[in-house]
């Protein structure tokens, strides 16, 4: 008897399903994790990451045509405790559901990287992670929020969003973004309403080289102007970036610019750079090696050396990274 009723019920939620579910989707859960050890001049060693690590759940379903139903969620974590990134954000990576088509490009509403950071962790050897050998401080640095929050948690996020991106155009691709709310919060002596963050940036990439141009202004009115290309010969690749931030309620600026290079030998890469912030002095120079033991795990070795506000730090960090 209760495997006829169970029958039953399968058969009444199979008559309930729309045709949309019934066409082919594709779930995916991935994630990446990176520890090492760091040892930093006037400080005793510590167990860090070398780039944030993620745990995330994507997925895509044909809707017919062209057109795909597309959805991403992504929650950021620290390895050596296992507590969240961000106290006040558990999804701290991406909340976005949308619709993609090779022929129109993608849209997406939620919370995640605006097109600046989304594209220009390509010209950092260290793909923009802020950390150890990292020149991402040199590389465009931006707060695309502007408000005062706890932990930062949309430093380099935009909530309440809708994104656009081209398909790829002979090499050509737009990505843009641009907040529906007004982001609310100041200070603790004050609240008031913001303007909307809104970004966008344009790219080429053909054979060996890319090229970025972004501009971006977050919920103070400030802004920031960022320009970067990257060349590909052999076994070398040269990058370079240039930024101009302007502070509206400063009325100051700050300029960085960052050289750097990645040299295949063999199946290691060596990877090296320089970074300067222009009005403060501050800068940083940094060298190291990624052996990868396979497609997805990797070990590496950064030595650097930073100067900020005067204090030289230098630094030495040896770590592993595995993509899932």
């Amino acid at each position: 008897m209760k495997k006829s009723i169970s029958i039953l019920a399968l058969g009444m939620l199979s008559g309930l399903s729309s045709p949309a579910s019934a066409q082919a989707s594709n779930v995916e859960v991935y994630g990446y994790i990176d520890l090492g050890l760091v040892k930093e001049s006037g400080n005793t060693p510590r167990m860090d990451r070398g780039q944030n690590n993620w745990l995330g759940v994507r997925g895509s379903e044909q809707l017919g045509g062209d057109l795909s139903a597309i959805f991403n969620l992504q929650m950021r974590f620290n390895p050596d405790s296992g507590g969240q990134e961000k106290s006040t954000a558990f999804f701290q990576g991406e909340t976005t559901v949308g619709l993609a088509s090779k022929r129109f490009g993608s849209v997406r509403l939620g919370r995640a990287l605006t097109p600046l950071w989304a594209q220009k962790w390509i010209y950092d050897p260290w793909a923009d992670s802020a950390f150890m050998g990292s020149l991402a401080n040199y590389n465009g640095d931006f707060n695309s929020d502007g408000l005062v929050s706890v932990d930062f948690h949309n430093y380099s996020r935009a909530s309440n969003a809708v994104y656009y991106s081209t398909p790829d155009m002979a090499g050509f691709s737009v990505h843009a973004d641009a907040e529906i709310e007004r982001a609310i919060g100041d200070d603790v002596a004050r609240t008031v309403a913001g303007t909307r963050q809104k970004g966008v940036s344009l790219n080429y990439a053909n054979g060996g080289l890319t090229t970025m141009l972004a501009y971006e202004k977050n919920h103070i009115d400030s802004d920031i102007t960022y320009v970067a290309g990257g060349y590909t010969f052999g076994a070398m690749t040269l990058l370079g970036s240039y930024s101009e931030t302007k502070f509206a309620r400063t009325d100051d600026k700050l300029t960085s610019m960052m050289v750097a290079a990645t040299y295949l030998v063999g199946i290691d890469t060596i990877r090296g750079g320089y970074g300067k912030i222009k009005e403060s002095g501050n800068d940083k120079f940094t060298v190291g090696i990624n052996h990868p033991l396979s497609k997805r795990t990797n070990l590496y070795a950064d030595l650097y050396r930073e100067e900020l506000l005067n204090v030289g730090t230098t630094g030495v960090a040896l770590g592993i990274n595995h993509t899932f």
